[in-house]
Formats: structure tokens, C-alpha cells, sequence
């Protein structure tokens, strides 16, 4: 079970998409009569709040006037409920919640405990459309019901931590581990629909994304370039920046990810048909000869001047290992450029193109290939270099 938790400054829109969503069904109704209209229900705590705040000579109201709770057991873990079985999760999360008075995992950092138990309050029942799991909707009084404010505090972090503690009395795969099975499996998926597009665009992607189940946000910048995206999945949203082995996934690389699905593929197809091509027969007997390593081209343009740079396929192999955990994302293909150029031994130019990057310095004098260094053992020394050439320097600003 997963639970999330805020204050919000619109309870009444959020009473009304409580009761009124596409086959809502009303669970629990705390303070409040039961057979009138959402807003009206919501007209009820305010007037509330506002006797209170008058009661405590305070004219100004509170602008976060509402606590909104979402909680979504897995579909596993709530299958064959009925509305009395939710009702009790109801009321097991609100005691849970009332009863954490300090930030998990920072004992010294203690607040007031919530008092939603002794709040007016709203519990609604909602199926999501896409995946077909169902979660209650809380939505209560920042005033309880005796005039004080219940305390907002790390108000997700408590939710969060009280679905834990129900996950632990129940049995139930705690949220961590579940929010970790969903990236891997929003993963997955992802790069599923990137080997299956033939050619890469966001059209298609979000279209083969939401015919899994999955609610795709895109975010773009004034140009329409997208720029971050983020994907639901039930109740949970999930950034791109967390999904597919570092970070490959994000907008900023995911053509370069659908790329090299496909290259991959297609070098392997036509490694086989070449190695096909190369058995022969020589006295009776098959041989088949070793073939040669597939090379990549580099036309590398440092300072007006055009470098033709090629590398073995161990050598770029060796590059995306190393330069895979690299920080600096923007500059990822001039890191390779770099690497590459000193590999060809083209010092000046590598140097020159770091410092372009916004790096600085120099491999000095004693750069170069070791007698003893063998192709793979120059390769990562040069990725490595490259990597320190091009991080960018930290400039102090002098007033």
C-alpha cells in the first residue's frame, strides 16, 4: 500500500471531485450529515473554521484550510473487498496517522500529532480508469473539531510512514519496494515500445505508453521542445530522470537510447550474415576466419580544422562503460569526442575542444599510450582523461 498526503488551499474542489468522479462511491462521512451535496459539505467546515477563528480573536483565516489523504492498497491486496473492508482501512490509516508525532526516521524532529479522528472529514472510493485500481480519497478539516489546527508538518512524510506501518501489521510489500518493482517495470516497458517503434517520435511513444495503462505528462519549453516528461501509474507519478539505467530515458537522451536499440540490432544482423558470408571450405575442411572488428567513424570539427577519427568496436565499447555514469549530460557527446581524439593521439585538439566545453587544463607533457598499455587499458585511460577535461571549472565570483 502506497498513501500520499498534503495540505491544500481548494477543499472544495477537492470534496467535489471526491464524491462526484465517474463512479465514486461514498465511504465515510466524519462530522457532517451524509445526504447533502459536496459543497455544501464543504460550506459546513468552513463555517466552522470561521467560528473559530473568530473565537480565537484571529479576523485572518488559514490559507491551507484542508488535508488531503490519498491511499491505494495494491489491486492484489484489496481484491474481494467489500465497502465495510475499506471503511476499517479508513479508520486504521486516520489512528495510524494521529499517532506519529515525529518525522520518521529523525527522532529529534517531533511535532503535534494530527487529530483527524476529531475532525469533520470525507472518505471516497475511487477506481482508476487505466489500471483499474481502486484508493480512497480523504479529504478533512484544517480545524478539528475543537478549535484547534491539525499540524501539517511532513504531512506527506507521515502518510507515507503510516501506510508502512500498516504494511508491516498486514504483511503487505511496503511502499519503497513497491515504488521500486514500478520503476522496473515502467522501465521495461518503456524500452519494450522504443525496440518496437520503427522510427522514434513523442506522438507515438505517449500513444503506445497509454495503451499500457499508463498516463504519460509531457513538459515543453516555449519552442516545443520537450524537455521532461512524467508517467503515472495508479496513484503514483514517476519522473523520467528516475527511470531505464542511468538515466537514459530522459528526453534529453532517449532518441539516442531508440538509436542504439536498433543499431544493436541491426549490427548483430549484419555480423551474422558477414560471418555467414566468410565460411569456406579449404581442403574438404570448414574454416571459418575471424572477423574484423567493426570500426566507428568520428568527423570530429575542433577550431575550423575537420579530424576523420576511427576506433575499433572494443575501443567505443570501452567508452560507453565508462562515460555511462558520467555527470555531465549535456556534454556527453563531446566527452566522446574527446576521448576519441585522444585516443588518435590529437592532444592539442582534444585540449582545445574541452576548454570549448567549458573544462580546462592539460593531460601535460607525459600524456601519451604506455609501452605496456594494450588497446582496452588506452581506451579507459582516455575516456577517463577526457571526462576530468571537460568537467567544468568553478569560477569565484570576486564583488
Amino acid at each position: 500500500m502506497i498513501a500520499q498526503g498534503n495540505a491544500i488551499s481548494h477543499g472544495a474542489r477537492a470534496i467535489e471531485y471526491s464524491m462526484e468522479k465517474d463512479k465514486a462511491r461514498l465511504v465515510k462521512v466524519n462530522g457532517l450529515p451524509e445526504n447533502i451535496e459536496p459543497l455544501a459539505m464543504w460550506s459546513r467546515m468552513m463555517q466552522h473554521q470561521h467560528q473559530c477563528m473568530k473565537d480565537r480573536y484571529n479576523p485572518r483565516p488559514i490559507t491551507l484550510n484542508a488535508l488531503r489523504f490519498e491511499i491505494s492498497p495494491a489491486k492484489e491486496e484489496s481484491a474481494g473487498w467489500t465497502m465495510k473492508d475499506w471503511q476499517n482501512l479508513t479508520d486504521e490509516f486516520i489512528f495510524v496517522l494521529d499517532g506519529i508525532d515525529k518525522r520518521p526516521g529523525k527522532s529529534d524532529c517531533r511535532f503535534r500529532p494530527t487529530n483527524i479522528k476529531n475532525s469533520q472529514y470525507v472518505v471516497s472510493l475511487h477506481i482508476d480508469s487505466k489500471s483499474g485500481i481502486p484508493h480512497l480519497h480523504i479529504v478533512a478539516n484544517r480545524i478539528d473539531n475543537t478549535g484547534k489546527t491539525n499540524d501539517a508538518h511532513y504531512i506527506g512524510e507521515r502518510a507515507v510512514h503510516a501506510a508502512n506501518i500498516i504494511n508491516e501489521k498486514r504483511g503487505w510489500v511496503q511502499s519503497a519496494q513497491r515504488r521500486s518493482e514500478n520503476i522496473q517495470q515502467i522501465s521495461k516497458d518503456c524500452i519494450a515500445i522504443l525496440k518496437a517503434i520503427p522510427k522514434f517520435d513523442w506522438a507515438t511513444y505517449c500513444q503506445m505508453l497509454n495503451a499500457k495503462g499508463y498516463d504519460i505528462k509531457l513538459t515543453k519549453d516555449d519552442t516545443g521542445v520537450v524537455k521532461g516528461y512524467a508517467i503515472r501509474k495508479g496513484n503514483s507519478i514517476y519522473k523520467s530522470s528516475i527511470l531505464g539505467k542511468s538515466r537514459k530515458l530522459m528526453p534529453s537522451k532517449i532518441e539516442t537510447t531508440w538509436a542504439g536499440l536498433h543499431a544493436s540490432d541491426k549490427q548483430t544482423t549484419v555480423q551474422s550474415k558477414e560471418a555467414d558470408a566468410q565460411t569456406r571450405v579449404y581442403d574438404n575442411k570448414e574454416m571459418m576466419p575471424q572477423s574484423k572488428s567493426s570500426i566507428h567513424h568520428y568527423s570530429i570539427s575542433v577550431d575550423g580544422e575537420q579530424f576523420e577519427v576511427d576506433i575499433p568496436n572494443i575501443v567505443k565499447s570501452v567508452f560507453d562503460e565508462e562515460l555511462e555514469h558520467s555527470e555531465e549530460e549535456a556534454n556527453q557527446t563531446n566527452v566522446l569526442k574527446v576521448a576519441a581524439l585522444l585516443f588518435a593521439g590529437y592532444l592539442d585538439a582534444a585540449t582545445s575542444m574541452s576548454a570549448s566545453s567549458g573544462g580546462g587544463g592539460s593531460p601535460g607533457s607525459g600524456w601519451g599510450k604506455d609501452k605496456d598499455d594494450d588497446e582496452r587499458n588506452w581506451a579507459i585511460r582516455c575516456a577517463r582523461m577526457a571526462k576530468w577535461l571537460c568537467k567544468p571549472i568553478k569560477r569565484n565570483r570576486s564583488r
